[in-house]
């Protein structure tokens, strides 16, 4: 059973596009990851803390506001690699994804995997809404198979069969009648040759 080949290019834009933008997000995590390494070794960066949060009366030492501070460098250090490493996975599962659609048989996994690249590129974000926009896509536009042209053709043949059965059924009904026609014929024409009267022996 043959299928019609789908274009897919739409789906392998968006995938493109979706990968584009994690590569950018992975770049600007880092840039900002790398930026905030290097201002807190500056002089200007150790007086904002010595202004600004070691004077918050909310810490009663300037222990505990160092602790804090400490703890909010270490998360987003982590934070800002755990976001890579998802942005990096979906970046992975959207290359997977765009190399399944080069197959129109493995078009359903291939949105699968642009659904899961969309969860781990940020459930809602302009990223994994591309990406579900591809998966529905994969779903939605599958191939056409050639049953509707084998129908189509079986049906015309069908047509064409029955037809032919009803030219023939109309002449054998032609040839009947005219046999028919001929018989009488035949008997009408005896019937007024034979003019002879009927004499018993």
């Amino acid at each position: 059973m043959n299928q019609e080949t789908v274009n897919r290019a739409g789906e392998k834009v968006l995938g493109i596009i979706g990968i584009i933008f994690n590569i950018l997000a992975i770049a600007l995590i880092g840039f900002a990851m790398a930026s905030y390494a290097n201002v807190q070794g500056t002089p200007e960066f150790q007086q904002f803390i010595e202004d600004e949060i070691m004077s918050d009366p909310a810490f009663s030492t300037p222990e505990e506001a160092q602790m804090v501070i400490d703890m909010m460098s270490s998360s987003f250090s982590v934070v800002g690699w755990v976001l890579i490493a998802l942005l990096v996975l979906s970046t992975i599962l959207a290359i997977i994804a765009l190399i399944n659609l080069r197959k129109n048989k493995k078009a359903s996994t291939a949105g699968v995997l642009f659904i899961l690249a969309g969860l781990f590129a940020g459930i809602l974000s302009l990223t994994s809404i591309l990406f579900y926009i591809a998966a529905i896509m994969c779903f939605v536009r599958k191939p056409r198979t050639q049953n509707n042209q084998n129908t189509r053709d079986d049906d015309f043949k069908y047509q064409e069969d029955q037809l032919r059965r009803k030219e023939e059924s109309v002449r054998r009904d032609d040839t009947t009648t005219r046999r028919e026609d001929e018989i009488r014929r035949d008997d009408t024409t005896t019937r007024n040759d034979d003019d002879t009267p009927y004499r018993p022996l």
